[in-house]
Parts: C-alpha cells; sequence; structure tokens
C-alpha cells in the first residue's frame, strides 16, 4: 500500500497547485475516515467513535410539532396583504 501511495506522489507534483490542494484533501479525508476502521476478513468492522454531541439532535421530521395547524394559511394571508414587490428595472437609476 505504502509503495503505490509512493508512486502516485511524484505524479501529483506535477499537478498544479489548486489540484494538489484537493488531492490532499481528499487523501486526508480518506485517511481520517479509515483511521476508525478495521479490515477482519475482508470485510469492514467500524469501531463507534466516542463522540460528545455539543447539543440535542432534533428529528427534522418532528421538528415543527409545536406550531399551530393555520401557520401556511397565515402566511398564505400575509402573502396576499403585502404589496408585491417592483422589478428590479425599477431600482436602476
Amino acid at each position: 500500500m505504502i509503495d503505490r501511495l509512493h508512486n502516485v506522489l511524484p505524479h501529483l507534483e506535477h499537478l498544479p497547485p489548486e489540484a494538489q490542494e484537493e488531492a490532499a484533501t481528499y487523501i486526508e479525508a480518506l485517511a481520517e475516515a479509515l483511521e476508525y476502521e478495521t479490515f477482519v476478513s475482508g470485510s469492514i468492522r467500524s469501531f463507534p467513535r466516542e463522540i460528545q454531541p455539543m447539543e440535542q439532535w432534533e428529528d427534522p421530521a418532528g421538528a415543527w410539532h409545536d406550531l399551530p395547524d393555520t401557520m401556511l394559511e397565515e402566511f398564505d394571508q400575509l402573502r396576499h396583504a403585502s404589496p408585491p414587490t417592483p422589478p428590479l428595472h425599477t431600482f436602476r437609476g
């Protein structure tokens, strides 16, 4: 594996700096992702990472459960009560 990486590195040096940076980012991300995985007899077994949640996660499907059922109708009434915005060409002098 290391030999394959050593064979590729000279080719990366000939790429433009932006492409080199992108390749380095991909390699770093892949190495980080694989850091927590073990290859056992041809299969991948993931070890759980100890992650401390910063805040409680809320399921997006139920995130608006506390909003009133009439919210969409109220938004629609507000939209119709407000005058429309004039076309952009009227703002240019």
